[in-house]
């Protein structure tokens, strides 16, 4: 099979996460992305509308729902639920839980087997510094030649830097780790390294923007140049 779903990027995911659920209470997000990337790989052509909700208690429990319009073989839609467990302890900042990747289309686009995908992940963090580490049982449905779930495991680790009180440089490196060959249309293999080179920005208080460099060491896979923006809200 060729898999076009490498699974906003995953690191972008555990960073909203890991820091949103600092906050009690209940919030919302939409964005415009000019490409939805996942783990360097694109998850359709042109730009990508995407929003979510998220419940924060202080005593770190959170749990959220997000979605994009995507375009590859599942159809158009992609909803992420997720929960977990995140805070701080002596300047280090830490965050468990689970995500799950639904595509409620891939009925009617008859998508066997089905691509919905767990994954369990663990995230820490000091100062600027973080690293996450990611683990799925069923790679979004890919199968080994004899049948058999193929697994993986995605390890991820990041910095943001203040440029200014407003601005950040942040760069990212993340490595899948497949339990057997996948293709993933550039090339199959059992692992890549993905990339993200960027500046973020706060612009007010609820708007944000953005602009990265994201790219892998697939063969053939040229470098993406995406630019963002997003609004979050209180409800």
């Amino acid at each position: 099979m060729e898999f076009k779903r490498s699974v906003v990027s995953a690191a972008a995911l555990g960073a909203a996460v890991f820091a949103g659920s600092a906050f009690a209470g209940v919030s919302g997000n939409v964005g415009v992305v000019s490409e939805y990337m996942f783990r360097g790989i694109s998850q359709g052509t042109g730009a990508a509308v995407q929003g979510g909700i998220d419940y924060s208690h202080d005593s770190g429990f959170y749990l959220g729902t997000w979605g994009s319009n995507i375009d590859w073989g599942v159809g158009g839609a992609e909803l992420d639920f997720y929960g977990g467990f995140a805070g701080e302890v002596s300047g280090f900042s830490y965050d468990l839980g689970a995500v799950y990747y639904y595509y409620p289309e891939e009925d009617e686009t008859g998508t066997d087997p089905s691509v919905n995908t767990l994954e369990v992940y663990a995230t820490g963090g000091i100062g600027v510094f973080s690293a996450s580490v990611y683990y799925s049982p069923k790679y979004f449905g890919a199968e080994d030649p004899s049948g058999d779930d193929i697994s993986e495991t995605y390890v991820n680790v990041a910095a943001s830097l203040p440029v200014s009180d407003a601005t950040s440089f942040d760069i990212a490196v993340g490595f899948t780790s497949l339990s057997d060959d996948v293709n993933f249309g550039y090339e199959i293999t059992d692992s890549y390294t993905d990339y993200s080179i960027g500046l973020s920005t706060t612009v007010t208080d609820a708007l944000s923007a953005g602009f990265s460099i994201v790219g892998t060491d697939l063969s053939d896979d040229d470098p993406k140049f995406l630019i963002s923006a997003g609004y979050s809200f209180d409800m």
